[in-house]
């Protein structure tokens, strides 16, 4: 039976771990310390394979020469926070950590109010073009791994989905070993955010962190490797003050999936949800959604609504370059930000139902619209999407500073007209300007529907021209109303 899967963004690990405590996910990726630390307070969560191994990705990046007592920003009890407790224990420094989201850590150390940060990519790239140096990566911390984990609940209920997860883990990690493709790289730079360039983003992929396959070892040998990092960061948990008292049995912190044929119960939900963060070490889920591996192992991702910024990140450049034009008017200019989204996608409409039918369109963008949408080009989502934006546009001069939230507005339909017409275009036949039926073979002189002639030949030089055209491009020659 086939499970669907549903996605939920987390900003970081230790977030994914509080929505374990509320049974709100499944399945997620974890740092070996915040699985550690969840499971030391009783997290019903059992990891199930290596995700990565920490590479250079994952670092303590200072600007200068760091004080006794530097303030650096961190995720508490995240693995970033581990490496830089290893960071100063081994330079004798005393530092105050703050407690900080990744982004924010990024933006506070551009500021000037912490001294560094401890995180992963892509923020530490982010941090080191500010002037900051990685002073101690994961690769030189210890035996920190990255997990891929389960709930309880999960492993009984869910096995073939969480078996299913793991082969489309291990099939985006091939591609990531043997370097994605540069259209699967200018998704993955658009959803880690354009201050990544490209080659910056292709850098982090192939040396950044170390893509393991959870398959690659057996699993006596992974249970190994997962506990010997466990109890590494035992340590640095106690010494912050995270856990203390006994740990708890390390034996049952690793599940293993075996091949088991599950029993049927038709009345069980089978979703599986799974969560994710921007952080670079959930490449291969966001590789595997944009690449349909869920679906080839029968993980059903249709239902699932993307994020905004995955959505714009597998848009082509054109069309993510007049989407940041439109965010950047958002806050200082909201009726701009409105109007310009009309404009744009009024001509993408424009542009493409010429390229459709091969005549000019209607003056009113609405007429082609209508058309579109008439002669079932255009489905009915996107349409509607089409004819609000119109609204939008013609009502925002009156709106004042209540147009924020219609340029927000705006700022959405634009995306979902510009995924259609990416789409469609990829796809997209002539159709005939009288019956709109598809054109299969741009040789043919007449639609084969209802007639109506699409070539003709020129009276004065007898080369082909198209029936709209109002004179031949090869001799000048008025072709209107030829027959």
């Amino acid at each position: 039976m086939t499970s669907s899967v549903d996605f939920t963004f987390a900003t970081s690990g230790l977030q994914s771990m509080l929505k374990f405590f509320t049974g709100t996910l499944d399945a997620a990726y974890f740092g070996s310390t915040p699985f550690l630390l969840g499971y030391a307070y009783g997290l019903p969560v059992r990891a199930i394979g290596i995700a990565q191994r920490l590479g250079t990705g994952h670092a303590v990046v200072t600007r200068g020469q760091p004080p006794t007592r530097p303030r650096i920003g961190t995720v508490s009890g995240s693995t970033g926070h581990e490496i830089a407790h290893v960071w100063a224990t081994r330079t004798d420094r005393e530092p105050v950590f703050v407690d900080l989201p990744p982004n924010d850590q990024v933006m506070a150390f551009k500021a000037g109010f912490i001294d560094g940060i401890a995180c992963w990519e892509p923020y530490t790239t982010l941090a080191v073009r500010l002037g900051g140096e990685r002073v101690l990566t994961g690769r030189e911390s210890g035996n920190q791994l990255n997990l891929v984990c389960a709930s309880s609940e999960a492993l009984r209920e869910r096995a073939p989905a969480l078996r299913a997860l793991l082969r489309t883990h291990d099939q985006a990690t091939h591609k990531l070993n043997d370097g994605v493709s540069r259209s699967e790289l200018h998704f993955l730079q658009g959803v880690f955010g354009d201050s990544l360039s490209q080659s910056e983003c292709e850098v982090i992929l192939r040396d950044g962190i170390e893509w393991a396959d959870s398959a690659e070892s057996s699993p006596t040998g992974r249970r190994d490797e997962i506990t010997a990092s466990l109890r590494a960061s035992r340590d640095f948990l106690v010494s912050a003050g995270l856990i203390s008292g006994n740990l708890p049995d390390l034996a049952d912190a690793v599940a293993h999936l075996g091949d088991e044929a599950e029993s049927e119960d038709p009345d069980r939900a089978r979703t599986l949800r799974l969560g994710y963060s921007d952080s670079i070490m959930c490449a291969p889920i966001l590789l595997g959604r944009h690449a349909r591996l869920f679906r080839a192992n029968g993980l059903d991702d249709t239902d699932s609504e993307s994020r905004i910024v995955e959505r714009i990140a597998a848009l082509d450049e054109d069309y993510r370059k007049a989407l940041r034009s439109i965010r950047t008017l958002i806050s200082p200019e909201p009726e701009l930000a409105v109007m310009k989204a009309g404009k744009i996608v009024e001509q993408e409409l424009a542009d493409f139902y010429e390229r459709c039918f091969d005549r000019t369109p209607p003056r009113a963008i609405s007429g082609a619209i209508d058309e579109l949408s008439r002669f079932g080009v255009m489905p009915t989502r996107a349409a509607a999407a089409a004819h609000w934006l119109r609204n939008l546009r013609n009502d925002s001069a009156h709106r004042g500073r209540e147009a924020v939230q219609y340029a927000e507005t705006a700022y959405r339909l634009t995306v979902e007209i510009l995924e259609w017409l990416q789409q469609e275009t990829a796809q997209q036949l002539p159709r005939c300007a009288r019956c709109g039926r598809a054109i299969e073979d741009d040789s043919w002189v007449a639609c084969p529907h209802c007639a109506q002639v699409r070539r003709r030949d020129c009276g004065a030089c007898g080369e082909p021209v198209q029936a709209s055209w109002k004179a031949c491009p090869h001799c000048g020659h008025g072709v209107q109303g030829q027959r």
